[in-house]
């Protein structure tokens, strides 16, 4: 029961990345490899990074990027988020999508709408200033 939930919620976790990776900036999307990065479950639960191709496997630990990851800061701690939502079923954070990646207010809130819809945010709330 237990691998069919975390499958589930793995599944769930890569339409939203596929999601995001379809808006503005394209996160999570190599336009150089033409490849969106995913989650893989074999043994063990694995991110696959869309540019290098690498099966990253990551920890709670882990505080600085692995060698093969090709985002930012701030996307390393949402794909850390992500994997501890999907072993633990623990709510994440969604945020920065306007302040730190500059995407739209449309934008934001499609993905948010999504994350909810998969459990992994409560509400779409979200303090969107424009400034």
């Amino acid at each position: 029961m237990k691998t069919e939930q975390i499958l589930k919620r793995m599944n769930d976790v890569n339409e939203l990345i596929k999601l995001i990776s379809s808006l503005d900036r394209r996160f999570f999307y190599s336009q150089y490899t033409n490849q969106i990065s995913y989650f893989s479950f074999d043994t063990d639960l694995f991110y696959v990074d869309s540019y290098s191709g690498k099966k990253l496997y990551i920890t709670d630990e882990q505080n600085s990027r692995m060698e093969g990851f090709n985002g930012g800061g701030t996307l390393w701690d949402l794909v850390k988020s992500f994997r501890k939502f999907i072993v633990t079923g623990e709510k994440g954070f969604l945020g920065g999508f306007k302040e730190t990646w500059a995407y739209s207010y449309e934008s934001t809130m499609k993905a948010r709408q999504k994350a909810k819809e998969i459990g992994f945010i409560d509400k779409i709330d979200y303090p969107y200033a424009i400034f």
